[in-house]
């Protein structure tokens, strides 16, 4: 099996990765739970619940995988 991104930001550069300018996913959500590790006690985890949708596009070229520039929140919207 091909290398497993192995955190929430591995996965979103292998995502971004794979995505070439002008590209756009959607992801909608009804009632979904999603537990995640709590650093503030490792033995109980936090639910995040998600109830909407979260789109990610893309513009421009896509970069050499392996490449991505870093995140400028001032150019995120």
């Amino acid at each position: 099996m091909p290398d497993q991104p192995t955190s929430w930001a591995d996965t979103a550069a292998s995502l971004l990765s794979k995505l070439s300018g002008g590209v756009e996913v959607a992801f909608n959500f009804e009632q979904m739970e999603l537990q995640v590790p709590n650093p503030a006690n490792p033995t109980t985890p936090t639910t995040w619940r998600l109830n909407g949708s979260l789109r990610i596009r893309t513009r421009g070229e896509n970069p050499p995988s392996g490449a991505l520039p870093p995140a400028n929140p001032s150019t995120l919207g």
